[in-house]
């Protein structure tokens, strides 16, 4: 006869890491002998369980993943400045990660005002599915305020403000600068900077090494009363990963055939 037994939010460790959930079985002893488990849905339990998250796990974590901090260069007067860019820990996409370029860039007062009244930056940051990578497109700050259409305007304070070093003496794009290893990871780029010179005309970057977007690519589901001999150490009862399953949307793992395991007894 299969029992079923299900785990909730109540059974979460309370350990600060939401990876583990702990079960106590009624009475002063249970009896493992003859049993075998298997998941239903995942997550898992004895015989068992029904369970299913969210994709809320971050992909930018300082903590988990050290992958928060990298560096913008922008042209100004004659020289560069360096801007540092620190994602606060969240669940990010390559238009999100762009937008705090943007906040980043803002704040420091390297951005210009087209007529419309729209900030105008000189690097981008995009996803390409064609050749499924990271884009990074870079275009030359001009040395003056632009004179096509009707007047452009400096913010009121930072780098290309009337107060501030001012727009650059030669034409130049930003730069990308990875100093983070893990941060480079998420893009797919090797550390180093982007254009790895100095350039006075518009560009592309795409990633040179596979990105990780999300660097999480499975979860492996373990249980201390599982007996597995085809693994080391002996406690893994399935892997799964992420699916079909977008930011924010339900992770669902269903095996299409029990996978039973012996319990120790």
């Amino acid at each position: 006869m299969s029992s079923f037994i299900k785990l909730d939010s109540t059974n979460l460790v309370q350990d600060g890491t939401n990876s583990t959930w702990k079960y106590s079985f009624p009475g002063s002893a249970a009896d493992f002998r003859d049993v075998v488990c298997a998941i239903q849905s995942i997550s898992i339990c004895i015989e068992s369980m029904l369970y299913s998250m969210y994709d809320s796990e971050y992909n930018i974590d300082s903590m988990q993943f050290q992958n928060t901090t990298f560096k913008i260069e922008v042209p100004t007067a004659a020289t560069t400045s360096t801007i540092s860019v620190s994602l606060p820990d969240s669940i990010y996409s390559y238009d999100d990660i762009n937008r705090s370029i943007q906040t980043a860039l803002v704040n420091a007062g390297a951005y210009l005002i087209d007529p419309s009244g729209d900030n105008v930056f000189y690097i981008k940051m995009s996803a390409n599915s064609v050749y499924y990578a990271c884009q990074l497109d870079f275009s030359p700050a001009p040395t003056t305020l632009p004179t096509t259409g009707e007047t452009w305007t400096r913010p009121t304070s930072g780098l290309y403000s009337s107060g501030g070093t001012g727009l650059p003496t030669t034409t130049r794009v930003p730069r990308l600068i990875i100093d983070n290893a893990e941060f480079g990871k998420v893009v797919g780029l090797t550390a180093g900077t982007y254009p790895s010179t100095s350039a006075t005309v518009a560009s592309a970057q795409l990633s040179n090494i596979i990105p990780q977007i999300h660097p999480t690519s499975s979860y492996i589901v373990r249980c201390d009363l599982i007996k597995n001999e085809y693994v080391a150490s002996g406690d893994i009862v399935s892997a799964f990963d992420r699916g079909d399953a977008a930011i924010g949307k339900v992770i669902s793992y269903k095996p299409s055939q029990y996978a039973w395991m012996n319990c120790h007894n």
